[in-house]
């Protein structure tokens, strides 16, 4: 098969003729120290261009010979708002107002412009102006040219770094807005509305730019889990499913075929029946945890939701190539019956993985993804 014929087959709940593999997405990338030191065990000479030229993420570079290397089935595409609409390196404001600072290799924030806010202040703040950030010009000439020029599955970023929990996370701090959840339900479900407005501005100019050549695209991440689930269910039932509700509309409305993947870490399996009810095609990131039977819930949903990821990046990958392996066999396994499966990290490759074992991933994805599964 080729490879976008590959991985559609995989999210039509179809056996292809392997495991589709996919690597570099909104939260399966390689960070820019294992790039480098990727492009040099390769030998692919000098790095391309950053992506995201602010340098201002962990993730920075895209580069397609490291794809063609692994044979992975899958290219990206952007619309620049996580770059232009972001910190820059060393830190400073993004387009929400939210202040970062650099600590080593990583931006953390550290101001909340909204965290003595009223209802009021909602609505005079300078929220974003979408259309100053992104670069549609180049967002369109590559998705044309994946779609047209190549044989690879079209898959577009997630147009912001942060989902809707998430961002409101960051404008408010963390734990006054989850004060606010229980406390001033009105200021949340305000706040909330804000927040998913932009995300739907942002969302309608990439989908009218680029939406025709896409396969699938990136929610914006937004993690409502770690081990356990950080808000409950009924909680995200009353205050942000209604709003990804809206946001998914909009993209149904506008490009009807694409299929549409909800990252967040963590147990999400309380969460997943919520995710298909409102029309989530594809979970990543489908991460290893104690006492999450994430098979159980393929079996559950089969037919419904494909799961995208699964690759433990904490300890296997760090391992012996034996480890990383067997690592690779076991997903297989657990996942990747009856298709529904796409094999990637289930989070960004970190600098201290060894980059051969980048390649021994995704060599064992093909060697042992055949169907049928043995």
């Amino acid at each position: 098969m080729k490879p976008r014929e590959r991985l559609l087959a995989a999210l039509h709940h179809t056996e292809p003729d392997r495991v589709p593999a996919a690597l570099w997405g909104s939260a399966y990338g390689i960070t820019d120290g294992l790039y480098f030191r990727l492009v040099e065990h390769l030998n692919l000479g000098q790095p391309v261009r950053p992506f995201r030229r602010r340098l201002g993420h962990t993730v920075n570079y895209y580069d397609d010979r490291i794809l063609e290397a692994l044979e992975i089935d899958v290219r990206h595409v952007w619309c620049g708002f996580t770059d232009l609409g972001g910190p820059q390196k060393g830190g400073g404001a993004d387009a929400w107002g939210v202040t970062y600072t650099q600590g080593g290799p990583y931006l953390t924030a550290t101001s909340h412009p909204l965290s003595t806010a009223t209802l009021d202040d909602l609505e005079t703040y300078s929220w974003p102006r979408v259309d100053t950030y992104l670069r549609l010009d180049e967002l369109k000439e590559r998705a044309r040219y994946l779609r047209e020029h190549t044989a690879y599955a079209v898959v577009g970023r997630a147009p912001d770094s942060y989902g809707i929990f998430e961002r409101c996370c960051t404008l408010r701090g963390t734990e006054q807005f989850l004060v606010d959840l229980v406390e001033n339900p009105s200021f949340a479900e305000a706040l909330i509305s804000h927040v998913t407005q932009v995300l739907e501005t942002l969302l309608v100019r990439y989908l009218e730019a680029a939406g025709a050549w896409l396969d699938v695209l990136e929610l914006p991440g937004d993690d409502y889990a770690g081990e356990h689930p950080i808000i409950s269910p009924r909680m995200f039932d009353r205050f942000f499913a209604p709003a990804w509700d809206r946001l998914i509309n909009t993209i149904r409305s506008l490009t009807p075929h694409i299929k549409l993947l909800f990252h967040s870490d963590g147990n999400m399996v309380p969460f997943l029946g919520r995710l298909v009810a409102l029309g989530v095609d594809i979970f990543h990131s489908v991460e290893p945890l104690p006492g999450v039977d994430w098979a159980a819930s393929k079996a559950r949903y089969k037919g419904q939701l494909c799961f995208w990821g699964g690759i433990d990046i904490k300890k296997a990958l760090q391992g012996s190539p034996e480890q990383v392996v067997e690592e690779v066999k076991n997903r297989i396994r657990l996942l990747g019956v009856g298709g529904g499966y796409v094999l990637a990290p289930s989070n960004h490759l970190q600098p201290d993985i060894p980059p051969q074992n980048v390649v021994i991933l995704f060599k064992a994805a093909r060697d042992f993804g055949r169907y049928p599964l043995i």
